[in-house]
């Protein structure tokens, strides 16, 4: 190993802006996985459909549903889980490829 390296994490040296690269990840996996951008789509669909739904989210009284809005709730909460899901592999992809580039750098690779 080389002695010129001093191991530091991303974090260790940018905790202030972690949250703005984790963003910066979710935002290109938006713009470069159609899959991705589909579930979105269909999340907006929804919510234009059933406006009443969007509602659950954006305020925090009771809501009066119907069937149909309930099975369109289940939805979207289904879809949003799916794509926690791809924002976090995508996110874990990203720290491996990081890693490499720390081993590389480290000269161990």
């Amino acid at each position: 190993m080389s002695d010129a390296f001093r191991f530091e994490t991303f974090v260790d040296v940018h905790s202030n802006i972690f949250n703005e690269y984790l963003g910066s990840v979710i935002a290109k996996l938006s713009r470069e996985n159609e899959g991705y951008r589909a579930v979105r789509a269909e999340i907006e669909s929804l919510y234009e459909k059933f406006p009443k739904v969007l509602g659950i989210f954006d305020t925090e009284t009771a809501a009066d549903l119907t069937e149909k809005e309930c099975a369109a709730l289940i939805k979207v909460i289904e879809l949003k889980n799916r794509l926690t899901d791809m924002e976090m592999q995508s996110i874990y992809f990203r720290g491996c490829y990081d890693c490499v580039g720390y081993l590389k750098k480290a000269e161990v690779l």
